[in-house]
C-alpha cells in the first residue's frame, strides 16, 4: 500500500516516518524541508503528485498548526488550512483515493466539554476557525474522508516545531521557571501513539470525523508538574498562569468512538506520561 502523507516534516510526519507499518510505502512530501516537495496551495502542483507516486491513500497532515502563527497571519492560515485542503480533498476525491486529514481540538469553543464528534464546533480565535472550514472543506469536497480530531501532541522534538513537551523540558532543564496555563484543558497525546493511529485509519475503511487522543485531559500547568516529576526534573520549576481570552478553557475530547474502532489504544493520561518520558530519553 502506497500512502503519500503532506506535510511529513512537521512533527507528527516524521513520527509518522520513524514507524512505517509492515506493506507500507510511504511517499513523504514536505513544504520547505525534506527530498520532496508539495504546496498544497498549488492546485496543478497537488495533481502532479498524485498522478506521479498514484498513492493509495492520502494523509493530509500539511497545516499552519500553530495558534500564534494563525493569529499573526490569518491570510496564511486560511490559505493553507482552508484552501489547500479543499485542493487535496477535490484532487484525491477525483482520483478515488483515500484520504484521512488531520484536524484539531480547537474547533470547539471550550464551554461544553467533553465533546463527541457530533458536538457542534464554535472556534474562538484564527487558527480554530480555519480548522473548522478546512474541515468542512475536506467533508464536502471528498465522498469518503476520515477527519481525525486531536489535541496538543506531545514526545520529543523531532522537527525542530516547537512541541510542547519540548518547550517544558528545555526551560527546566536550565532550572528557568516554566510558566503554563492553568484554565486550558486537553487530551495530551503522544506523538508516537498519535502516528500509530493515523497509520491504522489510513489503511482502514472508516470515514467521517474521529476523535483521537487520552482518554482523560489535564490543564498545562498539571501535564507540565507530572512530566517534569516523570523525568526527574524540579516539579516546582512549574508556575500556573491564566492563559489569553482567546484560548478555550476546556477542549477535553470524548474518545470512547476511537477506543471500540482502533486497535490503536487511547491511554491514560498516567499512559501519556509515561510514552513521553520514554520518548524523550531516546538519544
Amino acid at each position: 500500500m502506497r500512502v503519500l502523507i503532506t506535510g511529513a516534516t512537521g512533527f507528527l510526519g516524521t513520527a509518522m516516518q520513524e514507524r512505517v507499518p509492515p506493506g507500507i510505502e510511504p511517499v513523504a512530501m514536505g513544504f520547505s524541508r525534506g527530498e520532496r516537495s508539495l504546496d498544497v496551495t498549488d492546485q496543478a502542483a497537488v495533481g502532479r503528485a498524485l498522478d506521479r507516486f498514484r498513492p493509495d491513500a492520502v494523509v493530509h497532515l500539511a497545516a499552519v498548526s500553530v495558534t500564534a502563527d494563525a493569529d499573526a497571519d490569518p491570510t496564511r492560515a486560511d490559505s493553507v488550512n482552508v484552501a489547500g485542503s479543499l485542493i487535496v480533498a477535490r484532487a484525491t476525491a477525483r482520483r478515488d483515493i483515500r484520504l484521512v486529514a488531520l484536524s484539531s481540538d480547537v474547533v470547539f469553543d471550550g464551554r461544553h466539554a467533553p465533546y463527541a464528534e457530533e458536538a457542534p464546533t464554535n472556534p474562538v480565535n484564527a487558527y480554530g476557525a480555519s480548522k473548522r472550514a478546512g474541515e468542512a472543506a475536506i467533508l464536502a469536497e471528498h465522498p469518503a474522508p476520515l477527519v481525525l480530531r486531536t489535541s496538543v501532541l506531545v514526545g520529543r522534538d523531532r522537527a525542530n516545531r516547537r512541541a510542547f513537551s519540548s518547550f517544558i523540558l528545555t526551560r527546566a532543564a536550565t532550572a528557568a521557571e516554566v510558566h503554563l496555563y492553568e484554565n486550558e484543558r486537553r487530551n495530551f497525546y503522544p506523538v508516537t501513539s498519535a502516528a500509530a493511529a493515523v497509520w491504522e485509519c489510513a489503511g482502514a475503511t472508516m470515514t467521517g470525523v474521529l476523535h483521537i487522543g487520552a482518554t482523560t485531559s489535564a490543564s498545562r500547568f498539571e501535564f507540565g508538574l507530572r512530566l517534569l516529576a516523570a523525568v526527574g526534573l524540579d516539579p516546582g520549576l512549574a508556575v500556573p498562569e491564566r492563559g489569553p481570552s482567546d484560548r478555550p478553557s476546556d477542549l477535553t475530547l470524548n474518545v470512547e468512538l476511537a477506543r471500540s474502532m482502533l486497535a490503536t489504544p487511547m491511554p491514560s493520561m498516567e499512559e501519556v506520561i509515561e510514552e513521553v518520558r520514554r520518548d524523550v530519553l531516546v538519544t
